[in-house]
């Protein structure tokens, strides 16, 4: 196509497509029937691809001298004036956004608008309808707006929606739909204008108009996608805190899934099918697929804010299960273990595992943590995982044992139910692999996320009592724990509830065997037997304990625990506190009746344990007593003489004067001892009790006649009888220092499984002692704390 014929045809060219012309205000339009004359000039001349060109670059050039005005609504007012866009006094900030908006896309719809009929006519050229001229011109126009984005510019678009969601929602909000404002009028709870003058109308129908012509330019989620779904996503998690804030005891998440399907849905629906469009399938957005994203930003948000409470969850659990079933729930369909993990394990670091808690409560939080993990995550790996520190840092307080053996035989606890539901001790090594296949269908593996160098089937199928049992790995500790525990209440019990101690010890057989349990069952037929033989020698005619005898001059009864001593813990005290004459009395005339009874045998009595119960016979008032024999005697001497020396007294009872001291500050809280000087004590008879324990470790008063005091356990004077279970497998495993010693001295250094290997090689068959890996790695430990080895490069060595 030479020069001279397009000029012959350009005249043609411009009046079908004015914007061509220079004057395109001034200059002519062809009707229809002009366009089609034309037209065919144009293909008969092969002109399309020519005209295509031309237009399109015409109306580029057009676009870019005009889009910079549609910016101009989102620049702040110091550097652009808009008189006509002013707030006003009674308009808002966000009220004002909402205006700025709406006019520019006004104005940008308009110009859209206003290349549309040259498009179509454009788009008649092209006999095929591969190429939709139309789309590109939307595309051209969003291109354009992108490449002269301003810096904050989403300041507006928010404004603008926050505003219509504010509006949308405010039936749904709490309260009023009336809010007084600072000057006493009624405002509108959605727009913020007094109620007479309420723009929440005008503000719906700008908001759907506004939508369209957005939707129609098709610049829609371009423009303003991310803002919708940062402000959805806001209002989830706004409702989600609101919902769930220091609630645990009701289910949530079908209620915020109606919430989602119903408001969020329709506020959804009111901005991409708006009333003014035709359009009844969404071209560009599958909304069933957006739902399921905005329900997948549900899970995810109700997820990190349970995880957040996670910690207080566990500690009202089971008053708390509802959150934990829905957690359960969510957590499966995001993908928040490993967060869920390590928030609550500093959780519990910074909360749970300090000295300031209590052993007690750091074993019901655990067992609490067990179930509730459990039932987020049945697999048991995230239990394996999170529960790890927790098992450590039990290890490493000493009354551990001795508080989970108490709270499982302890009448009304929750453990006790865990003991009664009677299920075995998981044992990995007792567990064959046919046995483990007999309910193979409802195996299920670990995790893609799981440790892989550590098998959660222990935590998977273990009860609580096996988890708690597993802290230490060994069953032993804890038959010698309750051992322990059982000599101690049998001594200050003195044989009350015996019935309620066989049950337990039955209950425990079932768990952990009997041979493990044999001793406990032989110290229970000693109190059964010494209460059968007590009552025999009180109640023998013959036996000078019988009140029927002439020679009985026994001012109060003796009652003995005649024990077998093989079977029952070794005592702590090994000193005999010397008592005062008139119970030594009673002691020997009992011991002379058993002697008859029994024929060849005698006793040997431990008179620092026991109970004694006395009466103080004051000025105005009786005060009873049931204290250990220390105690009574040492009030026993102060009515000898009113004041004693610790050292004095210490050489008149046979007691160490450290023991001593420690004993007579029981008798200063109750105000009837006094420090007169150092180490000097003088007995106050109208003395004012500082502490008062009750039996049940509730403070009281002592006033009346009939005043009782039962000594306690929350004194420090209330020391077991007994040594624990962790005492005297230390004093067992000191047979083998010896043997370190000499390792370490002839081979330097040796890693905790050598030395192992090699005292069961050559100490425990001698000693008859036997010693797990983790008790030899607790013994050694504690052998470094005493800087007497050192642990270094995962090695010991002697300290130098």
């Amino acid at each position: 196509m030479n020069t001279s014929i397009t000029k012959s045809y350009w005249n043609d060219i411009v009046l079908a497509f004015p914007i061509l012309s220079k004057n395109e205000k001034n200059s002519e339009k062809c009707d229809d029937e002009q366009f089609l004359a034309i037209k065919k000039t144009i293909v008969e001349n092969k002109l399309i691809s020519f005209v295509h060109g031309m237009v399109t670059h015409k109306i580029k050039q057009d676009l870019m001298s005009k889009i910079n005005d549609f910016w101009l609504y989102f620049m702040p007012y110091d550097v652009v004036e808009l008189s006509y866009l002013l707030p006003s006094d009674d308009v808002s900030g966000d009220f004002s956004g909402f205006e700025k908006f709406k006019c520019a896309v006004d104005e940008l719809f308009n110009l859209a608008q206003s290349y549309v009929e040259t498009i179509n006519r454009l788009q008649m050229l092209f006999e095929n309808n591969k190429i939709n001229l139309l789309k590109n011109l939307n595309a051209q126009i969003c291109a354009l707006l992108h490449s002269t984005l301003p810096s904050d510019y989403n300041k507006i678009i928010y404004q603008f929606y926050r505003v219509a969601l504010r509006v949308f929602t405010k039936e749904d909000m709490v309260g009023d739909k009336k809010n007084t404002s600072k000057d006493g009028t009624f405002n509108c709870i959605g727009c913020s204008a007094e109620i007479i003058s309420c723009k929440c109308d005008y503000i719906l129908e700008s908001f759907h108009l506004t939508n369209w012509q957005l939707i129609t330019i098709g610049i829609l989620e371009p423009l303003a996608g991310d803002v919708i779904m940062d402000l959805i996503h806001q209002t989830i998690e706004s409702e989600v805190q609101d919902t769930t804030k220091d609630n645990f005891g009701e289910h949530h998440i079908s209620d915020l899934e109606n919430w989602i399907d119903k408001n969020v849905y329709n506020w959804v629906k009111y901005i991409y099918i708006p009333k003014h469009s035709k359009i009844t399938n969404i071209a560009d957005i599958n909304l069933a697929i957006f739902m399921r994203k905005l329900k997948h930003l549900l899970y995810e948000s109700y997820t990190r804010t349970r995880i957040d409470q996670l910690f207080n969850i566990i500690i009202e659990y089971p008053d708390s299960e509802p959150a934990v079933i829905d957690l359960s729930f969510t957590l499966h369909k995001t993908d928040f273990k490993p967060e869920l993990c390590k928030k609550l394990q500093n959780a519990l670091h910074s909360r749970l595992l300090h000295p300031a808690v209590n052993t007690i409560d750091i074993i019901t939080a655990y067992t609490a943590a067990i179930k509730v993990l459990r039932k987020i995550d049945p697999c048991g790996a995230l239990l394996q995982e999170v529960t790890q520190p927790i098992r450590a840092y039990l290890r490493s307080r000493k009354d551990t044992v001795r508080c989970v053996m108490t709270t499982l035989t302890e009448e009304g606890h929750y453990l006790t139910d865990e003991l009664v539901r009677n299920e075995n001790v998981l044992d990995e090594d007792d567990v064959c692999e046919e046995e483990s296949m007999v309910e193979w269908a409802k195996w299920t593996p670990d995790p893609v996320d799981a440790n892989p160098s550590k098998s959660s089937k222990r935590f998977r199928n273990s009860d609580t009592v096996s988890m708690l049992v597993d802290i230490y790995g060994t069953r032993e500790l804890f038959v010698n724990e309750y051992r322990a525990l059982l000599a101690d209440r049998l001594l200050t019990q003195f044989m009350d509830n015996i019935g309620d101690e066989i049950r337990y010890l039955e209950l425990l057989k079932l768990r952990f065997g009997d041979s493990l349990l044999h001793s406990c069952s032989v110290m229970l037929k000693d109190v059964y037997d010494s209460k059968r033989i007590n009552h025999h020698l009180y109640s023998d005619p013959t036996s000078n304990l019988s009140s029927n005898n002439l020679n009985n001059k026994l001012e109060f009864p003796v009652k003995a625990i005649i024990v077998s001593n093989q079977f029952w813990p070794n005592f702590k005290d090994n000193f005999n506190v010397e008592l005062p004459s008139v119970i030594q009395e009673h002691l020997d005339n009992y011991t002379k009746a058993f002697e008859s009874f029994k024929g060849n045998r005698t006793l040997n009595w431990k008179p620092n344990l026991g109970i004694i119960n006395i009466d103080l016979v004051l000025k105005d008032k009786t005060l009873n007593f049931t204290v250990s024999p220390i105690h009574a005697t040492i009030i026993w001497h102060f009515q000898e003489q009113e004041e004693w020396t610790i050292n004095d007294l210490s050489i008149k009872m046979r007691v160490p004067a450290t023991t001593l001291r420690r004993r007579i500050g029981f008798w200063q809280n109750q105000g009837l001892l006094r420090e007169k000087s150092f180490d000097s004590f003088i007995f106050v008879e109208d003395g004012i009790p500082t502490t008062s324990i009750s039996g049940k470790g509730n403070r009281t008063s002592f006033v009346g006649r009939n005043s009782e005091f039962v000594y306690g356990d929350d004194d420090d004077e209330m020391e077991s009888a007994v040594a624990s279970a962790q005492d005297q497998r230390e004093e067992e495993l000191q047979v083998f220092w010896s043997y370190i010693v000499g390792m370490l001295t002839n081979l330097d250094s040796l890693p905790l499984d050598r030395i192992h290997q090699m005292l069961k090689m050559f100490a425990t068959q001698g000693t008859g002692v036997d010693c797990s890996l983790t008790q030899l790695r607790l013994f050694l430990d504690e052998k470094v704390k005493q800087h007497l080895l050192i642990f270094t490069g995962g090695r010991y060595k002697l300290s130098k």
